[in-house]
Formats: structure tokens, sequence, C-alpha cells
């Protein structure tokens, strides 16, 4: 619909030099350049216009993406404000973002959390909107609404366990674990983004 707003995706690690980066460069493959999502990526202690770690340049040219010139951005509230979709790659990052900028909390999950609830969350028809972003918003919601509900039932963590809600970096584990980093993160994506409606 002309006028549209596009749907807005942050991603987010703690340098951005490896796991947002990724997420980024998968996402923007997915969705292409057809102007109805705005896809970015910052880190939480990213040190401005640092490049990508060489392990992930490699492990992503595997899969046809180029970070080469790829350059850290430190998050800072105000990019936490826009997004309609906030997914960090693991718990200490949406801990940061919810206490710098609190009203994103309901929009704000680990990818691994967005991909459990979003699944679950049921799918409202697209004629009860007004657009396609509107739709796509509403699956967020949801999403947040049953992470919600869970937390109130069985606690702080809904029934889930901390320790499956983050996507660990393979530290000095060679360029086959980082390959299967970027497989691991190819997948949640794509999950992700077919989840609120995208591609």
């Amino acid at each position: 619909m002309p006028g549209t707003q596009p749907f807005k995706l942050l991603f987010v690690c703690t340098g951005n030099i490896a796991r947002s980066p990724l997420a980024e460069a998968f996402a923007c493959s997915l969705v292409g350049t057809n102007g109805s999502w705005v896809i970015s990526s910052a880190g939480t202690h990213a040190i401005e216009g640092d490049a990508a770690r060489p392990e992930v340049v490699k492990a992503a040219s595997a899969f046809a993406l180029d970070l080469a010139h790829h350059g850290a951005r430190p998050l800072a509230p105000e990019h936490c404000r826009e997004p309609d979709l906030i997914l960090a790659m693991a718990w200490e990052q949406v801990s940061h973002i919810w206490s710098i900028e609190p009203e994103s909390w309901d929009r704000c999950f680990t990818i691994k959390e967005f991909v459990h609830w979003a699944k679950q969350a049921p799918t409202q028809p697209a004629m009860l909107f007004p657009d396609r972003v509107a739709h796509m918003k509403d699956k967020v919601e949801r999403a947040h609404a049953l992470r919600k509900r869970a937390r109130a039932d069985q606690g702080f963590w809904g029934g889930l366990r901390p320790q499956d809600l983050n996507v660990i970096e393979p530290e000095g584990r060679g360029d086959g674990a980082w390959r299967n980093l970027a497989e691991a993160l190819r997948a949640l994506v794509t999950d992700s983004i077919h989840l609120v409606g995208g591609p």
C-alpha cells in the first residue's frame, strides 16, 4: 500500500562484529530490496567502525554474504525506539536494552526466544489490518503476550531455560564451528522473518 511505513528490524549482539552482522546479512538476503523492510544491527559494547571478525567474514562468504566492509555501530537508546522488533543474540543484551530503553520491552527478545513464542502465537487474518506491516506488528504483540502470560504463570523465564536463549560465539573452536554458527543463525533469522509474515 502506498505510504505504508516499512517494518523495522534490529539485531543486537555485544560488539556488532560477529553474530548481529551475520543475522543482519541473512535477513537482508531474505527480504531483498523492496523497501518494505529496514534492517540494521548494533552492539551493546561496540566500538564505532570496528571490522567484522575474520572468522565471521569467512563464514559469511560460504553463504554468499559479504561482510568485508562492515563497520560496527554502538547501540544507543534512540536506536531502540523505532524498531518494530529487536532480536538480540543473548539475554544479557535484552537486559541491557531494557535498561536503556524500558519502553522497548514488548518488542525485544532474544532471537531464540522470539522464535519459540512466535511459533505458538496465533496469526490473525490479514484482512483485519490496514496493511501488511500492521499485520506483522500484531504477530510481535502476540508473541510478547504469550511470553508475558508464561512469566505470570511460571516465573521470570516463562518455563524456558535461560541457557537455551543465547546464541553463543564459538570462540577458539575453528572455522567449522563458525560456519555452524552461521548456519544456526540463518535458520533462526529465516524462522523469524517467516513468523512475522515476511518472505
